[in-house]
């Protein structure tokens, strides 16, 4: 029977009897205290009382318990010498004890917390103790995971303030992995651990050991580089997730050197948007278990060293392209002006002269039109190893962008005429280390190159006026004939300014419709009008014409050769309309129009022709396209099909300045032209030159047995074109009969001719 702690005589407690309402409400509450355990003890600390919830707690049976010992109750510690008589000094101090301790019940792991107090009778005479108990393991998991948590927040912010410092990636990661591992106890972890960053290295993934702390020397040579698949972490970086092992002895665990401490691995990878960053790989204990827990807390981890990483790298990916450039990673256009205002100052200040080479890549528009811009950004980046290895230290090479590099040659001499010595030697140099043909995927390119070179300083010029000096000496290096080195020269400062002029009064006269066309009649041996060459002017903005050549050239390198080859075309042809329709065209049976390569070469032309003409409501029988050799040479192939379009449409074509450039007799037998023009160049003074007599017979004869009218250029005297009719020459065009005149002029003309 349970004893009544209330009804006591000394030396024990006594039989609790339900002699009354109120003494068997207390037995109720002793018994169904569901979550408090009691029991109550004698003065000699024997269990005399033990409720229901005392058994469940600590898994005895109320055999087990009744009259014990309480230093025999193994369950709640007491059997501890040291903490029995820490009890007896709180009885006897405060009446009272207080602990707690951990235990395991049926393979659980328990905490429960205790209370022992003592107690008296109405005269304060000790007749027992009391032992509450409670089972705090849930409160005690919580409070150790609001622990932890707090622990890991920390832990983190301190991971997150050092991602936001100022320092570079690896002592970042060295400062975190040390951070990490001085911080984390909860873990249970070996106070070892290693990042590695992800890297190509010979055209494999590798990792590369950065950061560790209290490795071994054999660890980190093992471990220096790693292979994408190898070892736990490379095989966490090839799949991108987190890996466990639990020892040495996993066969996932390649690493292996004597002496070797059992270990296992967590191997964390280092996640940016599903790219791989690198590793964070830690050292467990043999036999720890894998936490989910620890994993979900160390991926958190890698997700602040990701962003850390991620944050460095973009600071050095600006600072980079702030500076060098993306393709070639030679210094780019504005480190190189810093550069040259270093040396302007420098070399005035100790009398040094200086040089800056412009380099443009002849035709590599070609390249990248042809074979691809892959393969053209390879030439480029071949290029600039040459260059950079053809160059002395103290040398400077930049990307200025596209196919154009500049060489800054610093404090080369004293004299500019031995510093000029020495840049043409440079550039020579430049030039032969280019001219060994580029192997791009299996096949040879040869890029040949022009060079211009300007000295400074020079007066009190700046840097962007050395780099022009430069620009305008390269771009005469193009004009007489590419592959070659020229130096700057006033003059050609001055044509430089001019091309600029012409280039701004050609967009005006385009856009206000200022634009002329003249008409250089056609005639046959009679005299007779059979047609006529439609020829631009180009006005100025002061009332006068530019130069003809000048400004077909400028038109051809800024690309406005295109709208204004549209609307020469355009305006031909409503004029031959207007001619027509008034009935003043008389004996004129075509208009030669002039097109340029770039016209002949778009993908449209033959629409485009073929539109105005429907606009226009001309016969194509009417028109005429003068073309060049250079078309044939920019356009191979394609030059065929396109003309053979356009005779489908009915226009005829005529072979311009024949003779004067890189002439193949195989063009003529293989081209669908009708019309061959000599040019003036063999015309003029015909009948004194034997040579040029020779060359314009020859042509003549080819062009009978080809089948084709031969129109000579430039006739401008009697004996010159009785040559020219004596061999049988039948059209005619030159200032003998008229000069080209402009369209109110040229009505004029042909009405007189018509009367």
């Amino acid at each position: 029977m349970p004893h009544n702690p209330a009804h006591v005589v000394p030396g024990e407690l006594q039989e609790i009897r339900p002699e009354s309402p109120r003494e068997h409400y207390l037995e109720s509450i002793l018994n169904g205290s569901g979550m408090i355990a009691i029991i109550a003890l004698d003065t000699d600390f024997v269990v005399r009382y033990h409720n229901p919830s005392a058994r469940k707690l600590l898994g005895y049976e109320a055999s087990e318990l009744d009259g014990r010992r309480l230093s025999q109750v193994s369950v709640l510690g007491l059997d501890d010498v040291e903490r029995f008589g820490a009890m007896h000094q709180g009885l006897d101090s405060d009446g009272e004890y207080h602990y707690s301790l951990g235990y395991q019940l049926h393979g659980k792991n328990r905490q429960i917390e205790c209370a022992i107090s003592a107690l008296y009778d109405h005269r304060q005479e000790l007749h027992g103790f009391i032992l509450n108990a409670r089972d705090i393991t849930r409160r005690a998991k919580q409070q150790e995971r609001i622990t932890r948590k707090a622990a890991e927040e920390q832990c983190l912010g301190v991971l997150l303030r050092l991602s936001l410092e100022d320092r570079d990636v690896e002592s970042f990661l060295q400062q975190s992995l040390e951070s990490l591992l001085q911080s984390i106890p909860w873990l249970n972890l070996l106070p070892k651990g290693a990042v590695f960053l992800g890297e190509s290295h010979r055209q494999q993934k590798t990792l590369r050991l950065v950061a560790s702390y209290h490795l071994t020397d054999a660890v980190t040579q093992t471990c220096e580089r790693i292979s994408f698949g190898w070892c736990i972490c490379g095989r966490a970086a090839a799949r991108k997730e987190l890996l466990y092992i639990p020892d040495t002895d996993d066969a996932r665990h390649d690493v292996r050197y004597p002496g070797m401490e059992p270990h296992g691995h967590y191997a964390v990878p280092i996640l940016s948007n599903r790219d791989i960053l690198g590793v964070l790989t830690l050292y467990l204990p043999p036999g720890h278990g894998e936490k989910e827990g620890d994993k979900t807390f160390l991926r958190r981890v890698a997700d602040v060293l990701s962003m850390g990483i991620s944050k460095r790298r973009a600071e050095q990916t600006l600072a980079f392209q702030a500076q060098f450039d993306d393709l070639t990673a030679l210094p780019n256009r504005s480190q190189m002006i810093c550069h040259i205002d270093q040396a302007l100052v420098r070399s005035r200040r100790h009398g040094h002269v200086g040089a800056v080479l412009f380099i443009d890549l002849d035709h590599f528009k070609n390249i990248n039109d042809s074979l691809g811009h892959t393969v053209g950004d390879e030439v480029l980046r071949q290029v600039s190893s040459r260059l950079t290895n053809t160059l002395r230290k103290e040398d400077m090479v930049a990307r200025w962008g596209g196919d154009e590099f500049v060489v800054l040659l610093t404090e080369s001499g004293r004299q500019p005429r031995d510093v000029a010595r020495q840049a043409q030697l440079v550039a020579e140099k430049i030039r032969d280390a280019l001219s060994i043909a580029f192997v791009v995927g299996g096949y040879p390119l040869n890029v040949s190159t022009s060079i211009g070179v300007a000295l400074f300083p020079d007066n009190n010029e700046t840097t962007t006026e050395i780099l022009q000096q430069a620009d305008t000496a390269m771009y005469r290096a193009k004009a007489e004939g590419r592959n070659c080195v020229r130096f700057f020269l006033p003059v050609m400062q001055m044509l430089a300014n001019e091309r600029l002029v012409v280039e701004q009064d050609l967009r005006w006269a385009l856009a206000q419709g200022e634009l002329q066309l003249h008409y250089q009649p056609q005639v046959d041996a009679s005299g007779c009008l059979v047609g006529a060459e439609v020829l631009l002017r180009c006005p100025d903005r002061k009332g006068g014409f530019h130069r003809v050549d000048l400004c077909i050239d400028v038109a051809e390198t800024t690309g406005l050769i295109l709208p204004v080859g549209e609307w020469v075309f355009r305006e031909a042809c409503q004029k031959l309309k207007a001619w027509t329709d008034s009935g003043v065209a008389g004996g004129l049976r075509h208009l030669c129009i002039n097109i340029s390569p770039k016209q002949f070469l778009q993908r449209d032309f033959v629409s485009l022709i073929q539109r105005i003409i429907d606009e226009a409501e001309v016969a194509p029988g009417c028109l005429v396209l003068e073309i060049t050799e250079n078309i044939l040479i920019d356009a191979k192939t394609d030059a065929v099909e396109t003309m053979d379009a356009l005779k489908g449409i009915g226009i005829r074509i005529a072979m311009d300045d024949f003779g004067t450039g890189y002439s193949s007799l195989a063009y003529l037998t293989r081209l669908p032209l009708d019309i061959l023009k000599i040019d003036r160049s063999f015309v003029t003074g015909i009948s004194l030159d034997e040579r040029n007599a020779a060359v314009v017979e020859a042509l003549m004869a080819m062009a009978r047995q080809l089948r084709l009218q031969v129109i000579a250029e430039g006739v401008e005297n009697d004996d010159d074109l009785g040559f020219l009719i004596l061999k049988g020459c039948e059209y005619f065009q030159g200032f003998y009969f008229s000069p080209p005149r402009p369209t109110s002029e040229f009505n004029a003309y042909l009405e007189q001719r018509s009367l």
